[in-house]
């Protein structure tokens, strides 16, 4: 008798020597392969300079470009859970800010770059919950999922506060390899001139009046080396995320035990996050297609591997079942509210913080 996916993916969370799943899967331009993409852009080295492509060059004619780095890979990943089905997964819990102007914005912990540990919990009365849960992590950390289960599969470091770091158990990131730069340059050429409305002595380009020039500016990549997507669910850092301290040999028989319901729940978030068809527009000029389907193979210890198939179906229901067992359904909605008032205190603490340092510098030299 065919065993159950649901039998085989819990015998693949108690096998202690598997260790991970590795996805990969080659992508390509909408226009198909040699087309031109555009990777995401960072801030030029010093005053004034152009943007640039995020490029590590080997020095043998080999590079690697980023196209989508993990942080916003996992982004991505998250926002998919604010819809249906895969918003039933993941317990509601948001914060409503009341912007300068008056209006009213929600934001769900999903939406929240750094998770638990992001600014908009930490300035809310969600903050102390928060706390509590980062400061009794390691001995308790249903209370991390309870509030911000991606906290346990994507990562999160309360860089500001307890210092508490959760590792990253899930990675996903787009690169391009062996690339070749482009650049491009704009001309615009008003309908109407300084000159033609008798502007003749000042230039008028910086409100739509007058031609201007552009460039030389990144113009975009083409990947001789392909396009790669790849992601990881470190299986290790999900049982030590998920509170299991103690590691067994690696040649021991996995476990018959059913695994316990918060392994078996970031588990199921993850398997989910695998499956999940990738979003393919990027950015402008970054449409993105598959080239080939998914490879993925489940890694082991002593190196062997195999070929690991599953469906999004089959995911998903795995994932529903360790909703229901973990209790995703009986934790209510919680809705923090944003505390202007604390921005000025935590500013004066960095102030003080900052001081400090430079006191403490300048005696050491």
């Amino acid at each position: 008798m065919a065993t159950e996916p649901s039998d085989r993916l819990n015998a693949l969370l108690l096998d202690r020597n598997a260790v991970a799943i590795v996805c990969r899967q080659p992508l390509e331009s909408v226009e198909g392969p040699g087309g031109v993409v555009f990777p995401p852009t960072y801030a030029g080295k010093g005053d004034n300079a152009p943007p640039e492509y995020n490029i590590s060059d080997f020095g043998d004619g080999r590079n690697v470009c980023t196209m989508d780095s993990v942080q916003s890979q996992a982004n991505r990943i998250e926002a998919a859970f604010l819809t249906a089905p895969y918003r039933a997964l993941v317990r509601e819990v948001t914060v409503r800010a009341e912007l300068a102007d008056g209006e009213q914005r929600i934001i769900d912990v999903l939406e929240a770059p750094h998770r638990l540990a992001d600014a908009t919990i930490r300035f809310s009365d969600l903050r102390q919950d928060a706390e509590r849960a980062f400061r009794n992590f390691r001995d308790a950390p249903r209370a991390v999922a309870e509030l911000s289960p991606m906290s346990l599969l994507m990562g999160a470091f309360d860089s500001r506060g307890t210092y508490c770091k959760i590792p990253r158990a899930l990675t996903a990131r787009i690169e391009a390899h062996n690339v070749r730069r482009l650049v491009r340059r704009a001309l615009y050429s008003a309908a109407l001139t300084g000159k033609d409305l008798g502007h003749e002595d000042s230039k008028l380009s910086q409100i739509g009046l007058d031609n201007a020039l552009d460039g030389p500016i990144p113009g975009g990549i083409i990947a001789d080396g392909g396009i790669w997507r790849e992601a990881v669910l470190n299986l290790i850092a999900l049982r030590q995320n998920c509170g299991q301290r103690v590691t067994n040999r690696y040649d021991e028989k996995p476990s018959k035990t059913p695994p316990d319901d918060l392994s078996a729940y970031i588990f199921g978030l993850g398997l989910v996050s695998l499956t999940l068809q990738p979003e393919t527009f990027l950015r402008q000029g970054c449409l993105l297609v598959a080239a080939a389907p998914v490879a993925a193979t489940i890694r082991y210890a002593d190196g062997a591997k195999t070929s690991f198939s599953l469906s999004t179906v089959d995911a998903l229901e795995f994932a529903k079942t360790a909703a229901l067992r973990f209790g995703v359904a009986s934790l209510p909605p919680r809705q923090g509210h944003f505390q202007r008032e604390l921005i000025d205190e935590a500013n004066r603490q960095a102030q003080e913080k900052n001081e400090k340092k430079k006191v403490k510098g300048n005696r050491g030299a």
